[in-house]
């Protein structure tokens, strides 16, 4: 099933040859009936007001899509995080019937949703390809700055934040990246390595063309060389959570290379510090992708330690639960199953005290599981 979901997601990236991409002017969402919010506009307005946000990002996204709420939950945690500093919208080629069956399943989302209801807009952007949600980012001139996975948006996000995104890379990158989808469907792995080398040379661990290369290794059960590709890049770029995520996500679906948890884990630790979020996330990794592991459930312990030392008093209530959540499952793995359903009940008051009726629902079910496990063992 593991390969069968990943051919799905890289096969789609083979037709995915945008109509737009870094270095052109954005096209004005023009004739997008708007669900929700304010009107999103691409383009910067002839009048800039002083302290407006210097980026704006507009998702395409299926509304039905099997990432779509997923898609709104990072989207929340980028408005979180880039409050005041971007501005985000989301847009669909669904109907406005789809849209309003998401938006009523989803009232934590509130920012602009609009439909393409003459189906004019999507093609200017995503061309041919639907392999959706994309996202394009534009700078306060109105340039498209980044096209991608959305996935990949917070990051890209942070890289222009801390001055080490590299706008004329992107430029180079689009049409080598548009190159390499093409070869998927052919049977030239030389030329599809060296146009790989070639992305990674102008971005250390661009996450399309490593994803990609990494897809063709392990399908060729290949998975150790996809496992040194990454940490090629980890050595590169030592300071991208995402990547050491990858490595660990690789080795969950290739159990034999579990003797490298360590490792990964070790590297990251010391590359990668003062970053709660990071830590706990792959933290929730390793306890739940890994979990007949003693590396991993030893390396998911520091880690989760590490998060709850360094979280801000003021960090928020999504963060804060997210924390309490790996907490609560590290002890319930650890035997101290009181101390679990303690821990389980703290995240979910954090989770109400951010509005996060979901997330706060999942958590008292938690709750109640660990409570009847002890009820279980009296």
């Amino acid at each position: 099933m593991k390969k069968v979901i990943l051919c799905a997601a890289v096969l789609g990236m083979a037709a995915n040859l945008f109509a737009l991409r870094p270095g052109d002017a954005a096209e004005e969402l023009t004739g997008v009936k708007w669900m929700q919010g304010v009107p999103f506009a691409m383009l910067p307005p002839a009048k800039p007001q002083e302290g407006a946000p210097q980026y704006r990002a507009a998702v395409f996204l299926l509304t039905r899509g099997q990432t779509a709420d997923d898609t709104l939950t990072l989207l929340n945690y980028l408005r979180r995080t880039f409050a005041n500093k971007v501005r985000f919208a989301v847009v669909t080629p669904d109907s406005e019937t789809d849209v309003k069956a998401l938006l009523a399943r989803r009232p934590d989302f509130e920012l602009s949703f609009g439909v393409d209801s003459t189906r004019k807009v999507t093609p200017k952007y995503l061309g041919s390809s639907r392999m959706l949600p994309m996202a394009f980012l534009t700078d306060d001139s109105g340039e498209i700055i980044w096209s991608g996975e959305v996935v990949d948006l917070g990051e890209t996000l942070r890289k222009c934040f801390d001055g080490s995104f590299d706008a004329s890379a992107q430029r180079k990158i689009a049409p080598l990246l548009d190159e390499l989808q093409t070869l998927l469907s052919g049977d030239n792995e030389t030329r599809m390595r060296r146009t790989v080398d070639s992305i990674l040379q102008l971005e250390p661990g661009q996450p399309s063309a490593l994803r990609l290369r990494c897809f063709v290794l392990e399908s060729s059960n290949r998975a150790p060389e996809a496992l040194e590709l990454i940490r090629s890049q980890i050595a590169r770029a030592p300071k991208i959570p995402r990547l050491y995520i990858e490595a660990l996500n690789l080795i969950a679906r290739n159990p034999e290379l579990d003797a490298q948890t360590a490792a990964i884990v070790a590297a990251y630790g010391k590359s990668v510090t003062a970053n709660p979020d990071a830590d706990n996330q792959i933290a929730w990794l390793l306890l739940t992708r890994q979990e007949e592991s003693r590396e991993a459930l030893k390396s998911a312990k520091f880690l989760t330690v590490r998060a709850a030392s360094e979280l801000k008093p003021d960090a928020s209530g999504a963060l804060r639960g997210s924390c309490l959540n790996t907490q609560a499952l590290l002890a319930y793995r650890l035997g101290k199953v009181a101390e679990a359903a303690r821990l389980q009940n703290e995240a979910a008051g954090a989770f109400r005290s951010a509005a996060l009726t979901g997330a706060e629902a999942e958590a008292k079910k938690r709750a109640e599981y660990y409570k009847t496990v002890q009820e279980l063992a009296k």
